[in-house]
């Protein structure tokens, strides 16, 4: 008799943790479902406007020397002009926020950021190895006129000047050249600076277009920032280069690329303005 009482009260027990079990998992799968519906509705892919920013001037760019995976931090000057950049772009209601790793862009995006009027101001910022500038090997911190000029005589030409006025992809053709007279045999070639970072910033913006679209903040390097431009279209990349904090905005589709605005200092006066 007690065996059948105490058995008849585990079966009770097992039929009410059962029936709480199956309520639970009802409730979980109503909310489950709701926020997946919300979720899908947010992630309905969208144009995207991406906002391609050079990081700003920096001690090695003040004394004109190569600043591949070299580092230094922007000077005063520079970050006044990041900030009129940020001033200037500070009612852009950004959705995302990338840099490459390097610490220039890195405060640049930040101060880009920290300039916003929008919720934009609390983006979590995403850094990408793969948009960092090209590695100029055993050429990584000096000055850009020996680099440049061995680069020119490895190709043929009598001067920097002779190189740079010669037409086609300069930047192709520099990145080769370091590449092929490197002592280290360590700077990147062209095409696996092209491989890396195009391949990077197209993952960005697919992924920016799957989550709905809207305007993305990137800030990267001007060899990078030319060799990705030269993929979407090479009559749109500046032969004198882009200059520290200027705004390349592009557009995409999820399929296709518009080119906006290219080398865009005007954020900066604008910004001057406010």
């Amino acid at each position: 008799m007690k065996k059948n009482l105490i058995f008849s009260l585990l079966m009770i027990m097992m039929v009410f943790n059962l029936a709480a079990c199956v309520s639970s998992n009802q409730n979980a799968s109503g909310n489950s479902d709701e926020d997946n519906q919300v979720a899908e509705e947010q992630k309905e892919p969208g144009k995207v406007t991406i906002y391609l920013v050079r990081h700003g001037k920096t001690i090695l760019n003040n004394t004109d020397r190569a600043q591949g995976w070299a580092d230094g931090p922007l000077i005063p000057e520079g970050e006044e002009l990041i900030k009129n950049v940020g001033k200037g772009l500070s009612a852009i209601p950004f959705t995302a926020a990338y840099s490459s790793d390097s610490g220039r862009a890195i405060q640049t995006a930040n101060l880009i950021l920290g300039a916003n009027q929008t919720e934009a101001k609390n983006l979590e910022l995403i850094q990408k190895q793969g948009i960092r500038e090209g590695y100029f090997g055993s050429y990584e911190g000096e000055k850009n006129e020996v680099m440049w000029g061995d680069a020119a005589k490895h190709l043929g030409f009598e001067s920097q000047e002779e190189l740079l006025s010669s037409g086609g992809n300069n930047i192709e053709k520099i990145m080769n050249a370091v590449s092929e007279i490197d002592p280290s045999g360590e700077a990147e070639s062209y095409e696996k600076l092209n491989e890396r970072a195009f391949s990077e910033f197209k993952l960005i913006t697919d992924e920016a277009y799957q989550n709905g679209g809207g305007d993305v903040l990137v800030v990267s390097h001007g060899i990078t920032m030319g060799t990705i431009l030269a993929q979407i279209d090479p009559n749109k990349v500046p032969a004198a280069g882009f200059a520290n904090g200027s705004v390349t905005k592009l557009e995409y589709d999820g399929k296709d690329w518009k080119v906006l605005e290219v080398n865009e200092l005007k954020y900066v006066e604008e910004g001057k303005s406010k």
